[in-house]
C-alpha cells in the first residue's frame, strides 16, 4: 500500500482544528497549576512541545508552544512506594488526562503520607486538543517511547524527565526503582474513524471486527498477580471488564492481556517506564459509546478505579 505522500503527512496535523472543549491552555493547564498551591504538591515543567496549525479562515500557519507538566506529590522519602500515573499518551483518549488530574485533585492528598506520586496529566497536549491519536508527522507516541532516539518531541521530553527524576530521587542509584506505573488509555468510538484513515495513509491497522466493551489491562507476564488484583478491584467498584475470550486476537486472562518483557522494544510507554519501575501497566477503557459527548466523570471513572486498584495492592 503506497499510502500518503510526505507532503500529505506534513499537512495532516496542521489542517486539524483545535476542539474548543479540549483547548489545553484553557481547560487543563489552569487545573494543573492550581495543584501547585497545595501543601506537598509541586508542579514540574519538564519540557515543551511546539506545533503548527493552519488557520481555517486565512490559511495562515501559526505556531504554538505548549508547556509539558508533571505533578510531584509527597515528600519522596524513598522508604515509601512511589507510583507514576500517566494520561494523554494518545491525545484523543480523553479519559486518561481526566482520570490522572482527577486523582491528583481529589484523592492524592489523603494518600501522600503513605505514598509518593508522579502524575503526568497529558503527555501530548497538541494531539489532545485536536482529538488525534498521533502527533505531528503522524508519529504514534505509544510506538515512539524509547529511552534514546525518539522521533517525537513529546517522547523525547518524557524519556528525559523519567531519567532525571529517577536519578534525583534515588541519588543516582541504578539498583532502585519506583514501585509501579500505569498508562491510561481508551479504545473509543473514534478508533473506527482512525482505522479508516490509517488504511488510507498506509499506517497501522487495528483488529476492530469485534469491538471490545469495558476495561482491560495490559501487563507483563511477571506482573500477573498485581494485574489480577487491579482488575478485581475495578469489578468490585462496579466497572465492566472486557469478557471476550480474546482481545485483539490475544487470549483474555479475565480482563488482562499479558505481554512478555523480552524481545525487541516496540516503543510502548510501559516498556520505557519498565526501565525505572518494578511493575508497569496499560489500561484500555473500550466502548463504541465513548466519545466527547459522554460525561467527563463517567468517562474517567473506570480509569480512576484502576488507579485505586493499583494503589491497594499489597506486596
Amino acid at each position: 500500500m503506497a499510502g500518503w505522500s510526505e507532503q500529505q503527512i506534513q499537512d495532516w496535523y496542521k489542517d486539524q482544528p483545535v476542539v474548543p472543549s479540549r483547548d489545553y491552555v484553557l481547560t487543563l493547564v489552569p487545573r494543573i497549576k492550581d495543584l501547585d498551591q497545595r501543601e506537598g504538591f509541586k508542579i514540574y515543567q519538564y519540557g515543551s512541545a511546539s506545533y503548527s496549525s493552519r488557520d481555517a479562515k486565512s490559511g495562515v500557519i501559526k505556531n504554538v508552544t505548549h508547556d509539558l507538566y508533571c505533578v510531584l506529590i509527597g515528600d519522596f522519602d524513598v522508604s515509601k512506594p512511589t507510583y507514576i500515573i500517566i494520561g494523554g499518551t494518545h491525545g484523543y483518549e480523553k479519559g486518561g488526562p481526566l482520570a490522572a488530574l482527577g486523582f491528583a485533585e481529589d484523592e492524592a492528598a489523603s494518600l501522600m503520607n503513605q505514598s509518593n506520586f508522579i502524575v503526568y496529566p497529558c503527555l501530548c497536549p497538541g494531539p489532545y486538543e485536536k482529538e488525534l491519536r498521533c502527533t505531528e508527522g503522524r508519529i504514534d507516541p505509544n510506538r515512539d517511547a524509547f529511552p534514546e532516539g525518539a522521533k517525537s518531541q513529546e517522547m523525547q521530553a518524557f524519556a528525559e524527565s523519567l531519567k532525571q527524576l529517577h536519578s534525583r530521587i534515588f541519588r543516582g542509584s541504578l539498583t532502585r526503582k519506583f514501585t509501579a506505573a500505569i498508562d491510561l488509555h481508551e479504545t473509543p468510538k473514534k478508533d473506527v474513524e482512525i482505522n479508516r484513515e490509517n488504511a488510507e495513509a498506509g499506517g497501522e491497522i487495528f483488529a476492530l471486527d469485534v469491538f471490545p466493551e469495558g476495561l482491560f489491562l495490559i501487563a507483563f507476564d511477571k506482573d500477573m498477580l498485581f494485574a489480577d488484583h487491579i482488575i478485581r478491584s475495578v469489578i468490585k467498584e462496579g466497572c465492566h471488564v472486557v469478557s471476550d475470550e480474546f482481545i485483539y486476537d490475544v487470549p483474555n486472562h479475565n480482563g488482562v492481556m499479558l505481554m512478555s518483557e523480552m524481545g525487541k522494544p516496540t516503543g510502548r510507554v510501559r516498556q520505557l517506564t519498565a526501565l525505572y519501575t518494578e511493575a508497569n501497566f496499560t489500561t484500555e477503557f473500550c466502548g463504541m459509546e465513548i466519545d466527547d459527548t459522554m460525561s467527563d466523570d463517567i468517562r474517567a471513572e473506570p480509569q480512576r478505579a484502576a488507579i485505586r486498584g493499583l494503589l491497594s495492592y499489597s506486596f
